[in-house]
């Protein structure tokens, strides 16, 4: 980064002024937080509250919250304006990464470095997350600083681009523990450099590939073990791990028994599965120009970069494919370390297309020009990420506003809990969900709650007879806030009316 901000200072600048502006406009646009943001900021929370313990037994990987607490810390800000702040120096760091990264594999080509860099800004499945509090940009940084030192490796041997490239692929597993795996397989590039830079090189290289795999390996285990525990101690049927990921496989194949074949079958129907996901966080035409560069050899000519690059393309992939098998379903972002792999090869055929541009008849013209227009309109349209949850923002304030402090409060939803600011611990309390509040009605456990705040849909026949008795039973709502369409936030009192 310092020898692309020596040669170019105001690209660098550009890249950080845009990424805030981005950022900021697409946390304008979505101002309500995520899910998961609900968990990252009350566990950070938490650490700020000293109360260490019950964050590392609500989250057993709590780095990211942790970074969360530094940096309110840091700033003198909340918890929440700490996340966005965090975040959007990983979306600096993460472009700023994927720019070194391709001026690396284009000998500092200066229309590739510009066609990047406009590239990853407006890359969609970036933007759609830009507004959201998620671990994924911290990895997603570390994880192409990572592979941007491997690359500086491979040109130039030299011990600070060993240690910078483990150390970040190190970082990375703090946010994401998939960058464990990637610490796993780096012996095997350390013995295929066998670098003569190094001294003693077979030694330091041999004893870092030992330490590199009992430490990880030993990594992999614990985290699966803490991970799953508490599910295997759930269900009488299975007492081992093996015995938990076979039922999950099990699950997957339904009526189907477990063999080589069905087995086949259903490994096929997930990567294909997983196929979908990439494309989709691609958007169809940075992938039909990745898969382009790739084939036509517009870049990755040396044969060891291209090693290197296949290592970490088919890694994401196979963890893709194995978290499928072993969860029975693939969560869309989690694509995004591989999309990004293949989005670096992108900025060369958009580069051939511009030269074609240039040089063609009117008629491939006009169709080179129809291509970089409608990656442009797919671009764009990755900017509107408007929410369609404010009216649960709307309502939990108006809870904050006007109910007791003291008050306890039921809710299908954990937006509303977070934003009637009832306490880091209500915010990770794992009861929100419409099965539990009908389970809680029929048993009349739900008589224990002041207030019932419910999200319901109109049209979803679940949600409506549920709201309809909390109506019958505690009559008409203290509240009622309007969604967009059919959805609404409904605020019963239970205190006051009898069964």
């Amino acid at each position: 980064m310092l020898q692309l901000y020596r040669h170019r200072p105001l690209l660098v600048l550009s890249i950080i002024f845009a990424n805030i502006a981005l950022s900021a406009w697409c946390i304008y646009l979505d101002p309500v937080i995520n899910f998961d943001g609900v968990t990252y900021t009350s566990v950070a929370q938490l650490f700020l509250q000293g109360k260490l313990t019950a964050a590392f037994d609500y989250y057993s990987w709590p780095f990211y919250s942790l970074f969360i607490a530094f940096t309110a810390k840091l700033f003198f800000v909340d918890v929440e304006t700490a996340a966005f702040i965090l975040n959007t120096l990983f979306a600096i760091s993460l472009t700023l990464a994927f720019v070194c990264i391709v001026a690396e594999l284009s000998d500092n080509n200066q229309r590739i470095i510009l066609l990047a860099t406009v590239m990853i800004l407006m890359f969609p499945s970036i933007s759609k997350y830009r507004s959201f509090i998620i671990r994924d940009f911290g990895y997603l940084s570390c994880y192409l600083w990572s592979l941007y030192f491997l690359f500086k490796f491979c040109v130039q041997p030299n011990k600070k681009y060993l240690i910078a490239w483990l150390v970040f692929a190190g970082l990375s597993s703090l946010f994401r523990f998939e960058g464990i795996i990637f610490v796993l397989i780096a012996p095997y590039f350390l013995f295929l450099f066998g670098s003569n830079a190094i001294p003693h090189r077979k030694k330091v290289l041999a004893m870092l590939s030992v330490v590199l795999a009992v430490s990880s390996v030993t990594i992999v285990f614990w985290y699966i073990n803490d991970k799953y525990t508490d599910s295997i101690a759930a269900n009488q049927d299975i007492g081992s791990l093996t015995d938990f990921f076979i039922a999950n496989i099990q699950n997957g194949l339904g009526d189907r028994q477990l063999t080589f074949f069905s087995l086949l079958d259903l490994i096929s129907s997930n990567t294909k599965q997983v196929a979908y996901e990439l494309i989709r966080r691609m958007a169809i035409f940075y992938f039909i120009f990745a898969a382009y560069a790739y084939f036509k050899r517009l870049t990755l000519k040396e044969e060891l970069t291209r090693k290197i690059w296949l290592i970490f393309l088919f890694t994401n992939l196979v963890m893709l494919i194995g978290f499928s098998l072993s969860n029975n379903f693939i969560v869309s972002r989690y694509a995004m370390a591989t999309a990004l792999t293949l989005l670096i090869l992108a900025p060369f055929a958009l580069d051939q297309l511009i030269t074609f541009f240039t040089n063609s008849s009117i008629a491939g013209k006009l169709s080179a020009g129809l291509v970089m227009l409608l990656l442009t309109l797919v671009s764009l349209e990755g900017l509107d990420v408007k929410s369609k949850k404010s009216y649960i923002k709307e309502g939990g304030i108006w809870i904050k506003n006007n109910l007791p402090e003291g008050a306890s409060i039921y809710s299908n939803n954990k937006l509303a809990i977070y934003y009637s600011d009832r306490g880091a611990e209500a915010n990770l309390d794992n009861l929100y969900s419409l099965d539990i509040l009908q389970l809680f009605i029929r048993t009349n456990e739900i008589r224990t709650f002041d207030f019932v705040a419910m999200v319901s849909n109109t049209k979803i026949f679940k949600e409506d007879t549920t709201r309809q008795t909390l109506g019958f039973h505690f009559g008409k709502p203290l509240k009622i806030i309007q969604g967009e369409g059919d959805d609404s936030l409904f605020i019963f009192s239970t205190t006051y009316q009898e069964w």
